[in-house]
């Protein structure tokens, strides 16, 4: 399972303390890519996005592909040839989004299928996700012991984490306990699947 950290200080302490793990398991900004900000920033937001995932395709491993964007759409705006040696997360909002996810493979990319931890992102429940995804899924936003459990229940691929999920304010601003939760979390993550993924392992799903 690989487990994705977006730009934060969560990410900035991962590469900091946590350096064994980076690559592995670990992918902490900029290795997974999701500038949210940028991509909320307007309507023709992911025109800037994925400009910024060319610009950066070097130090990405893991990104979050634009919300309702089709392959057409993107291919108009960058070359997305440049883009193959990134794995994507499709967010799917409504499973109808599971087509972008499916055209993305069709065009060679190694793809997960997103489902969102935040209920006013979908419109739909998880068992229809678990039904209606048939490829590796993603959790996105995992900011819970609930969330982290239905992951591992249901056999998610990756998932990636806030920092809300390692306790309190206080705890978090605390290196000594903070790298202890960090490695609590992967020890939990590391049971349940037997044996870590990584990203060249899953890379070499599609063939």
């Amino acid at each position: 399972m690989m487990i994705g950290i977006g730009k934060s200080p969560l990410a900035n302490f991962v590469i900091k303390y946590c350096n064994e793990y980076i690559g592995k398991v670990l992918y902490p900004y900029p290795l997974f890519f999701d500038d949210k900000k940028l991509l909320l920033s307007s309507k023709t937001g992911y025109i800037l996005y994925l400009k910024k995932l060319v610009k950066l395709r070097n130090y990405i491993k893991v990104a979050l592909w634009p919300d309702y964007i089709p392959y057409k759409a993107a291919a108009k705006i960058v070359d997305l040839d440049l883009l193959q040696n990134i794995v994507f997360v499709v967010p799917v909002h409504s499973l109808s989004d599971i087509e972008i996810g499916e055209e993305l493979q069709d065009h060679g990319f190694n793809i997960f299928f997103g489902y969102a931890s935040d209920k006013k992102y979908r419109n739909y429940e998880l068992i229809d996700f678990l039904k209606a995804a048939k490829g590796e899924k993603w959790y996105l936003g995992v900011s819970t012991r609930k969330e982290l459990k239905e992951t591992i229940l249901y056999n998610f691929n990756g998932l990636d984490v806030t920092g809300f999920l390692f306790g309190r304010n206080e705890d978090r601003k605390d290196s000594r306990i903070l790298k202890k939760n960090l490695e609590e979390l992967l020890r939990t993550v590391s049971k349940s699947q037997g044996r870590q993924t990584t990203l060249y392992e899953f890379s070499k799903l599609g063939g």
